[in-house]
């Protein structure tokens, strides 16, 4: 959640600093502040899913062929990637 607290407060630094005043690159920033804050909003709106493991086990081959370990990592992946750009795939499950 941390990130998404980072842009919101990104965000809003932005509007103050460099939209509040206007001049040419107000869109611009503008524009870079709604993404931040939708990015934000995405990312609070889904449960984080803790896919949190040993990664000396992982490199120690504790979890080869691990099924459910692969899906939730893949699962926990394919959500950041959404979150970051939802235009470049559908809404994870």
């Amino acid at each position: 959640m941390s990130d998404a607290l980072d842009l919101i407060a990104e965000a809003e630094a932005t509007l103050r600093r460099d939209i509040a005043p206007g001049g040419p690159d107000a869109r611009y920033h503008a524009l870079l502040a709604a993404n931040a804050l939708a990015m934000a909003q995405r990312e609070l709106a889904r449960p984080s899913r803790d896919v949190t493991a040993d990664v000396a086990a992982i490199r120690a081959g504790a979890h080869d062929h691990d099924a459910d370990l692969h899906a939730r990592l893949l699962a926990a992946a394919r959500l950041r990637a959404w979150i970051a750009d939802p235009t470049t795939a559908e809404e994870p499950a």
